[in-house]
Parts: C-alpha cells; sequence; structure tokens
C-alpha cells in the first residue's frame, strides 16, 4: 500500500484556500461556537487553542471575556477568545477569525491583561474622532474621509 492512501484529501468548497491542518482547526472551531449558539450561550465566551481550535475546556462558556481569559490562565501565547453570536459560526468565518490570529501572533501581538477593559472601537488619532464625530452630527448622512485625512 503507498503513503498516498493515507493522505488527506484536498480541502474543497467554501474552506479551498486553506491548507487542510487549518480547514480542520477552522471547522473545529465553528462546530463548537455553533454548538454554544444552540444550547442559548449567545452573549458568553469560549475560549480555544489557536494551533488545534480546540476549546481550552470543552463545552464550556464564561459570562465575560475575563471570566474565559482567566479559566484559561492567561495563555498570552496558545489560546485564543471568542463571543458566541446566537446564529452559531460557519467554518469559513472560524477560518478567517484563525488566519487573522494567527497572523497578529507570529508579529507578537499578545493580549493584555484580563483586567483591561480595551474597546478597539474608538479611533485613535484626533482626524479620525473628527471625521466620525462629523459623520454622526449629519445623522449618518455625510460620507466619512479616509482615516487620516483632515481635509
Amino acid at each position: 500500500m503507498s503513503h498516498s492512501a493515507f493522505r488527506k484529501p484536498p480541502v474543497s468548497g467554501s474552506l479551498a484556500y486553506l491548507d487542510p491542518a487549518f480547514a480542520d482547526a477552522a471547522k473545529r472551531m465553528a462546530d463548537a461556537m455553533t454548538l454554544h449558539a444552540l444550547a442559548g450561550s449567545g452573549g458568553q465566551w469560549a475560549s480555544f487553542y489557536i494551533s488545534t481550535g480546540r476549546e481550552v475546556i470543552a463545552n464550556t462558556a464564561y459570562a465575560t471575556r475575563i471570566e474565559a481569559v482567566k479559566f484559561a490562565k492567561w495563555d498570552r501565547d496558545r489560546v485564543v477568545y471568542l463571543e458566541v453570536v446566537p446564529g452559531g459560526m460557519e467554518a469559513r468565518e472560524a477560518g478567517a477569525f484563525l488566519q487573522w490570529a494567527r497572523f497578529l501572533h507570529s508579529q507578537g501581538w499578545r493580549l493584555p491583561d484580563p483586567e483591561f477593559d480595551f474597546d478597539g472601537g474608538m479611533p485613535d488619532t484626533r482626524a479620525d474622532r473628527l471625521a466620525m464625530a462629523r459623520h454622526l452630527i449629519s445623522g449618518g448622512r455625510q460620507e466619512t474621509l479616509p482615516i487620516g485625512d483632515t481635509s
């Protein structure tokens, strides 16, 4: 029997852009997130290993992100955290998230302290804040300028 008989078939469909090991992790994560959604855990948090897509503690959702981080022993190097959405998650979404998380990790980005309450939606520069203010004042009718453009 040749070694090719033991190779996994190529990934097809919506996950075709991923290598097979990456696709398995994405499917695993999506299945767990959908299971949490079906169990009524929408709005809660789950923790996953970035390398395998497996839950740190299987079938466990946490009330807050801080709890999820603490129960995973604040493992900044191997674990990522996701909020459970009521509709569950598709494997393609999980694949995109894992790809982004692995990219950030490879660039040296790590989670801050679990008590740090970070809101990533706030504009960083004065120009961004002014553009957001103009957009809000206009009732959403004014087009926003590209980030950093003050004209």
